[in-house]
């Protein structure tokens, strides 16, 4: 079995050698003549096989999830590493957006405890006692 980063190196290998193989194919087929014929069934060889060998080791990327948005970042142009830096920022925001939230929350209980000791101070003292127990 390979490891983790191998199956990515054989993978991205196969991707630039198929890549690679597309681009000869264009660049024949751009200016084709009756004699470039043998080139052009020869790079389409190589391609199917750089296809075949992609497909062989397809089985060992069954446990990789890639999201979805990720392939709408693609799509658009975008270089999908900054999915990551987009959601940690994200994550971020979220994560302070909670902050103020139970921060005001926070200050809430406090003033109500503030408020109702004046108002309540028997009863408030009782609550402090059966908190702290």
């Amino acid at each position: 079995m390979m490891s983790s980063q191998s199956k990515f190196s054989a993978l991205e290998t196969g991707l630039e050698q198929a890549i690679l193989a597309i681009t000869q194919v264009g660049i024949t087929s751009s200016d084709f003549q009756t004699s470039s014929q043998p080139v052009l069934n020869q790079q389409i060889q190589n391609l199917i096989s750089s296809m075949k060998d992609i497909d062989d080791i397809r089985s060992q990327f069954n446990d990789v999830i890639v999201p979805l948005d990720v392939f709408e970042y693609i799509d658009s142009g975008k270089n999908p590493q900054l999915y990551t830096k987009d959601c940690l920022e994200k994550a971020v925001a979220k994560h302070r957006e909670q902050q103020a939230k139970t921060d005001s929350l926070q200050v809430l209980r406090d003033n109500l405890s503030v408020e109702l000791s004046k108002v309540f101070p028997d009863q408030m003292q009782q609550f402090q006692l059966a908190r702290s127990t």
